[in-house]
């Protein structure tokens, strides 16, 4: 067995205790050939399940904290700590009491790690406890999981745009032919279903259905409430665009007219609400850049509802109105796909 680790210099320091059947390896960080480890073992005549040392300890939870530079009081900083010692899990809560900061709104701004057990729930409970004592509190994210946080964000970012771009790309193909394929004609039925299920299941991974947050629990979160929203007008449109393909049933043009211009509006009124804000200068730059990417986004859709309404109504632009919702439509869906979180 020590021969075959011998093969990972990684490994600083292995522990084996042959009564318990048990070993201790310590690696350094960078060490990731856990699949190669677990079969160079077996070859030796032995087996190892691993597992990791978060799962058993708690972990540190950072977060910046603010209020008012005029409420800053000890007595209100150790209610604060109290409070959220008194979230479920949480083992510690240590508030840093020295390096308070005023920054320009006139909001102190101080810092606290909590000590917990992870669970979906925490991060809604410490708000709350927060909030409760008059404090702001924003979870800061670090290492892999800020990573972690930052790809999935992106990826279901990356995978709304890249459906807008094929539902641009099947449209200009109808509106420019007659007699569209089959699977061009029908083709942005599938694309909007697909992205109606793929955002339903990953769009927020704490909650259900991926996580263990219940459905109406997590809906007390406004960003997830959003999200669900969202989702519920993007099957309203897959809804709508199955019913203008089917020839047997007829649609009021009126209606679909106003139809999509309320959705249009009411998405793209939800975007522009839809702000970052913080109270740290160290991410001022980074929600600049968040916000600016919802606001380009809210414009696009606002500019397709308002395009495609024209055409639809007057015919208007004559020479390329029925090209310039499509434009708009991608252009939303390009913004998506280059969404950095």
């Amino acid at each position: 067995m020590r021969s075959k680790l011998k093969r990972f210099p990684e490994i600083v320091q292995a522990e084996i205790d042959l009564k318990t059947q048990q070993a201790r390896l310590q690696a350094k960080p960078s060490f990731d050939q856990y699949v190669a480890l677990e079969h160079a073992l077996e070859e030796g005549g032995g087996a190892i399940k691993m597992f990791h040392p978060r799962y058993l300890v708690p972990q540190a939870h950072f977060a910046t904290l603010g209020i008012r530079k005029t409420e800053r009081e000890p007595a209100k900083i150790e209610a604060l700590q109290k409070g959220l010692q008194a979230v479920p899990g949480v083992r510690s809560a240590i508030i840093d009491e020295e390096r308070w900061f005023t920054n320009e709104r006139g909001i102190d701004v101080g810092g606290a790690v909590i000590f917990a057990d992870t669970n979906p729930r925490l991060e809604m409970r410490l708000l709350r406890a927060a909030k409760a004592a008059g404090f702001i509190y924003e979870p800061k994210e670090h290492g892999h999981a800020a990573d972690d946080h930052d790809e999935w964000s992106e990826m279901n970012h990356a995978f709304a745009g890249l459906c807008l771009l094929f539902l641009t790309a099947f449209g200009i193909v109808q509106v420019g032919s007659s007699r569209p394929p089959g699977f061009v004609k029908y083709g942005t039925v599938f694309v909007w279903t697909g992205l109606f299920v793929f955002l339903f299941i990953r769009s927020d991974r704490d909650a259900w259905p991926l996580g263990k947050l219940g459905w109406w629990e997590s809906m007390q979160n406004s960003e997830t409430l959003g999200h669900r929203l969202g989702i519920g007008i993007i099957l309203l449109i897959a809804l709508g665009d199955y019913w203008r393909l089917r020839g047997k049933w007829s649609l009021n043009p009126f209606l679909s007219r106003w139809g999509m211009l309320a959705i249009g509006i009411v998405g793209s009124a939800m975007l522009f609400m839809h702000r970052h804000e913080t109270i740290d200068p160290d991410h001022y730059a980074m929600v600049f850049r968040m916000n600016a990417q919802h606001m380009a986004m809210a414009t696009s859709a606002l500019l397709f509802a308002l395009s495609k309404f024209a055409w639809d109504t007057w015919q208007a632009p004559r020479k390329w109105g029925q090209y310039l919702w499509l434009m708009c439509l991608g252009c939303l869906g390009v913004i998506l796909v280059l969404y950095v979180e």
